[in-house]
């Protein structure tokens, strides 16, 4: 499995704070958001590819990031067009993370032991538990398939989980269809499970006041980060 970790955009929310790059290459205290979201990624993966577009030129000249895939015309796309460039580079089954997200090391031990249980026969897909209509949800059927993905009342997208090789053609497919739309929409056109997190479990860095709240989560002895 290869991990990828999507950060092409600027994220205009952060407003000054990514003049100069973007919102996975925010610095605090001492470390980048990438740097933990690697470091967090490397005992489950066999390496990890980051996908660049906003500022790329100066990522790569000032931190070097490990495999580096570089999505062009990045303002003209959704991240759907990110996913698509790693799934058409990387062959393998791919544990995928939004650029502004952390989440607890052992919620990613069991995204990871969940699937292999699932012997890589269904995409997983990371959610909070609760239904909400202000963030970008998920939702699924009866038999625990998932059905719908976006601006709906759900239970909210975690910005992580995985997409199987087993169905990578297809999810080329979609995308390639879906460029203007967010990648989770691959989602429900392919067998996908849900797997709920507990909500202290996940933290996302949108606007300035969250880089904060950023610093408190990982500072919480209730919390596993890396």
């Amino acid at each position: 499995m290869r991990g990828v970790i999507l950060a092409a955009g600027r994220g205009r929310r952060m407003g000054h704070h990514t003049d100069d790059v973007p919102k996975a290459f925010l610095e605090f205290d001492g470390r980048t958001l990438y740097d933990r979201q690697r470091t967090l990624l490397d005992s489950h993966v066999d390496g990890t590819s980051i996908v660049l577009g906003y500022r790329h030129e100066t990522v790569l000249d000032r931190y070097d990031p490990d495999d580096p895939l570089v999505l062009e015309g990045w303002n003209r796309y959704e991240n759907a067009a990110s996913l698509l460039l790693a799934l058409e580079r990387i062959p393998d089954d791919l544990l995928v993370m939004n650029g502004d997200v952390l989440v607890d090391e052992r919620e990613i031990g069991r995204l990871v032991g969940t699937f292999e249980s699932l012997t890589g026969r269904l995409n997983l897909v990371g959610c909070i538990p609760g239904l909400q209509a202000d963030e970008t949800a998920v939702r699924w059927d009866e038999s625990g398939r998932v059905t719908e993905y976006g601006l709906i009342e759900g239970h909210q997208h975690a910005g992580f989980g995985i997409v199987s090789c087993a169905h990578r053609t297809a999810a080329i497919r979609t995308l390639r269809e879906r460029l203007s739309d967010w990648y989770p929409c691959v989602y429900p056109r392919m067998p996908t499970r849900p797997l709920l997190i507990p909500a202290e479990r996940h933290i996302e860095v949108n606007r300035p006041a969250d880089l904060e709240r950023a610093r408190a989560w990982l500072a919480s002895e209730r919390i596993r980060s890396a």
